[in-house]
């Protein structure tokens, strides 16, 4: 007994040292960091499934300790809000068999609540009220135009015919399209986080013998046929917004469309790859579509999302091929 305590203690310790590791990583050298921040929590989860929550949570604050003695306590507290509770679920969720829908929502939740935890926690720091991050919006407006002006930009861009007014305006419709967005932008950011930290945790797991099944292959991927709803509450809101003159309304329902539109473009994607996987062109043909995809990449994920959309909706794939287990 006292063995396996010591040697689930020295198993701990190092999935911490791992996990700082992966986080200094990222702090210095800052182009790792998308990566880092999302992936430091894969020890954690490895520790939860291997030993138990109790283990995990002791590694997870041995790690914001050493962390914080690195980078400073706020920014240790800041990341460990951000991501620490993603870790933690995940590891009990993979600990106890959850299926890959059930974690996945979870950690979207987690990661949400988590986001909005830090944002608050970063707004009681340095004093500045969650309507100021708007109000950086559009103070970046002016800031933008003072840099063209100081680097001669706008006397090149009045030579082509866009005079500092249009540019203004340009600027001043995309931070608005930004600033009305930005619920939608936060909770796609939040979530696709916690997809990709579930994709590497289940690779990891299943590599390490784990986990008895890891993702199955993205050409079965697929969206439950209810999320048809979430699309339609979204466009019944726009609309109903727009006509009515409500702007908290035409807000909620772009918003929502906003977040549906990656998983959307997702399932149509897999959609596509299942079909493209049953039919088997050669390399040349895929060439060929891939060049015709990304010189009309609008169009394609306007496509995508229309065949995301109706794909779960009449179950093509499972009626196709429903005993295609992959490989």
């Amino acid at each position: 007994m006292a063995d396996s305590r010591v040697a689930a203690l020295a198993e701990g310790a190092l999935m911490a040292a791992l996990t700082v590791v992966l986080v200094l990583a990222g702090y210095f050298i800052p182009f790792l960091q998308v990566i880092t921040n999302i992936i430091w929590t894969v020890p954690i989860v490895v520790l939860i499934v291997r030993r138990d929550m109790r283990i995990g949570a002791m590694a997870t604050v041995t790690s914001a300790l050493a962390i914080a003695f690195f980078t400073g306590p706020l920014n240790a507290v800041l990341l460990f809000i951000q991501f620490a509770g993603l870790g933690l679920v995940y590891g009990y969720l993979f600990k106890t068999g959850a299926g890959p829908g059930r974690a996945l929502v979870a950690g979207g939740l987690v990661s949400i609540f988590s986001t909005i935890l830090s944002l608050f926690v970063t707004s009681l720091v340095t004093g500045l009220p969650l309507g100021g991050i708007l109000q950086e919006f559009e103070a970046a407006v002016d800031h933008t135009l003072d840099f063209y002006r100081r680097m001669g930009m706008l006397e090149h861009m009045a030579r082509s015919g866009m005079n500092p007014e249009e540019l203004q305006a340009a600027l001043a419709g995309m931070i608005g399209f930004l600033k009305l967005l930005l619920p939608g932008i936060l909770v796609t950011a939040s979530m696709g986080a916690a997809f990709v930290n579930y994709l590497v945790a289940a690779r990891v797991l299943h590599r390490l013998e784990l986990v008895k099944e890891g993702p199955p292959p993205f050409r079965h991927w697929q969206l439950p046929w209810y999320a048809v709803w979430g699309v339609i509450a979204g466009l019944a809101l726009w609309q109903a917004g727009d006509y009515y003159g409500l702007p908290l309304i035409y807000k909620t329902g772009l918003n929502i469309l906003y977040i549906y539109f990656p998983f959307l473009v997702g399932n149509g994607l897999a959609a596509l790859s299942f079909f493209l996987y049953r039919l088997k062109p050669g390399p040349f043909i895929k060439m060929l579509i891939l060049f015709a995809a990304l010189i009309n990449l609008p169009v394609v994920l306007f496509s995508l999302a229309t065949l995301g959309l109706f794909d779960p909706f009449f179950s093509n794939r499972r009626r196709m091929n429903p005993s295609d287990k992959g490989e």
